[in-house]
């Protein structure tokens, strides 16, 4: 018993130690639905650890609310791994839908370790319209680079609003105005950061 309590405790605190993913992105197919069409979500997501194979994903439709999971499995190379997590959702009626997901990781091949506690949770709205409309687009997150950095990181695109650079405790170290294309990380100590864009967040790493 006490063996078993033992590696209960290290798989719990190793999996605090090593929830490394990150929900990056949201993006609905197509991008302005209608009752009639079959409607897709694509989920963004990255990790630390390389390789991130997708293990496990489910979903459920309540109301307006589609509550989703997905857990990956990670190895332990030290190397950021980004994938897209596909939910087929189907026909959905005119409405505001909200698309919460819980991420989760675990060690081994798939069918490997479960999440103890969940990577990360983020939600996304996506409107469904009747058979006239328009709804917004999504923005997506500007692409960065090099990442891993030393010091200055780039963005392919402007910024169009204002944007943060956290700690994965959600601390914010750096603001960036509309229109920002560069940002300077010589200043921060080397670690896991996250840019945050709207509703849109990506993995930068400091070396």
């Amino acid at each position: 018993m006490k063996h078993t309590t033992i590696i209960f405790l290290l798989l719990l605190v190793g999996s605090r130690l090593f929830a490394q993913g990150m929900i990056s992105g949201f993006s609905v197919v197509p991008t302005n639905p209608t009752e009639a069409d079959d409607i897709e979500i694509h989920v963004e997501v990255q990790f630390s650890s390389s390789d991130c194979q997708p293990d496990y994903q489910d979903h459920f439709i309540n109301g307006s609310i589609i509550g989703a999971s997905a857990h990956h499995c990670v190895g332990m190379l030290t190397a950021i791994c980004n994938t897209t997590d596909t939910f087929q959702i189907g026909q959905l009626p005119a409405g505001t839908y909200t698309f919460d997901l819980t991420l989760t990781s675990g060690f081994g091949g798939p069918g490997c370790t479960p999440g103890f506690v969940p990577d990360d949770n983020d939600q996304f709205q996506f409107t469904v319209l009747g058979s006239v409309g328009i709804a917004e687009p999504t923005a997506a997150a500007p692409a960065v680079y090099p990442n891993p950095t030393t010091g200055m990181l780039f963005l392919n695109s402007p910024i169009v609003e204002r944007g943060q650079l956290t700690t994965l405790n959600g601390k914010m170290v750096l603001e960036m105005n509309t229109g920002t294309t560069e940002v300077n990380l010589s200043d921060l100590p080397a670690g896991v950061y996250i840019l945050r864009v709207g509703l849109s967040r990506t993995m930068v790493v400091k070396d």
